[in-house]
């Protein structure tokens, strides 16, 4: 498994029998345990110095590579080949392989693209990560560390080399163990002797929005959880402004899964109903992975899925890095299709999910 109104008459019975199965669902969710997966796992988490060691070195190690990402076996996709060239002090520059064309370069970037304390410390809180022991990748001597979950099932392994400290590969799995999605560096060279110069960006998306920022657009009717699920914690928050109009986007982690959030105010237009749109491949409705409600979530080849909804007056669009399972309840997590975000819309969605509706 290791593998890479008012009411009164007749009406008052419903509202009466809402009210008290209201009264149930808040009853049962208050007293209920959470399933045994649904916690933090305990642990000694003697990996944590070795993927610190690891962030630490993107900052020091210049390389050139190849950086393979594929999703799980049977995509639609093949995955994706991406030239990595890390020059300190400078950037991480990527390009399609083969030309240098489309080559960007990435400084503090708000994609996470690499191992960072808000990752580590979302892994740390979430997961036992162990060290393993000695292993190899590619040919090279590495340190192998598993995030585990709290039925010890393994979610996540880091191999990390063992001269420069960088990280050479990574794979995520879904809770049957089964690889959701992974990244790892072939062709290593120690040096910048690829770096495009012709290359773009260098500028995180947006600007940083504070906790005081991202309240006072809650108080205006923006949908800006601080979780989205027990073990999806915010970690970035941005905004910027595209035709005039504000776009928020929010990067929600558990350490291993990334799941991007954009809002901004408005509808879809008739050409783009929700989901169905821009070539993506879905799983279809009743597939494995589907969401209620929001019909289908769509699958990459790189493990990536992505959904988009109006609701409320504001357009969602999540991307998500991530096992379909956990991209699937994060979704769910935000206002669903076309439903008020009222409060008996959301006892409804209470009893649905508890089959009394």
């Amino acid at each position: 498994m290791r593998g890479w109104g008012t009411s009164s008459g007749s009406e008052s019975g419903p509202v009466t029998v809402i009210l008290l199965l209201a009264l149930c669902v808040l009853l049962l969710t208050a007293g209920a345990h959470p399933a045994p997966t649904a916690v933090p796992a305990k642990g000694e988490d003697d990996g944590m110095p070795v993927l610190r060691d690891a962030a630490d070195a993107e900052g020091e190690v210049a390389y050139t590579a190849v950086r393979e990402l594929r999703g799980p076996e049977g995509a639609l996709r093949d995955g994706l080949d991406v030239r990595v060239v890390n020059r300190p002090g400078e950037g991480l520059a990527m390009s399609p392989t083969g030309t240098e064309e489309g080559a960007f370069v990435v400084r503090d970037s708000s994609d996470l693209d690499t191992l960072d304390e808000r990752l580590l410390a979302m892994l740390e809180e979430t997961y036992m990560v162990t060290d393993v022991g000695v292993d190899a990748i590619g040919g090279r001597r590495a340190r192998l560390v598993e995030a585990r979950r709290s039925d010890s099932t393994v979610a996540g392994r880091f191999w990390v080399d063992s001269e420069t400290a960088l990280l050479l590969g990574r794979v995520v799995y879904d809770r049957a163990e089964e690889v959701a999605f992974s990244s790892r560096l072939t062709d290593l060279r120690f040096d910048t002797e690829g770096w495009p110069e012709n290359a773009e960006g260098g500028s995180p998306w947006g600007d940083d929005l504070d906790h005081g920022e991202r309240n006072r657009l809650r108080d205006a009717g923006w949908e800006l959880p601080e979780y989205l699920t027990w073990n999806l914690r915010l970690v970035d928050a941005r905004s910027t402004d595209h035709g005039g109009e504000r776009v928020v986007h929010t990067i929600y982690s558990d350490g291993l899964s990334q799941i991007s959030v954009f809002s901004q105010r408005g509808k879809l237009g008739e050409a783009h109903p929700s989901t169905d749109r821009n070539g993506y491949a879905g799983t279809a409705t009743g597939g494995e992975g589907v969401t209620r409600g929001h019909e289908t979530i769509f699958g990459g080849g790189m493990g990536q899925y992505q959904s988009m909804w109006q609701a409320d007056g504001f357009v969602y669009t999540v991307l998500a890095d991530a096992p379909a399972g956990l991209a699937s309840s994060a979704v769910t997590a935000l206002p669903g299709p076309e439903e008020s975000s009222g409060f008996w819309p959301r006892v409804r969605r209470g009893l649905s999910r508890l089959g009394l509706v």
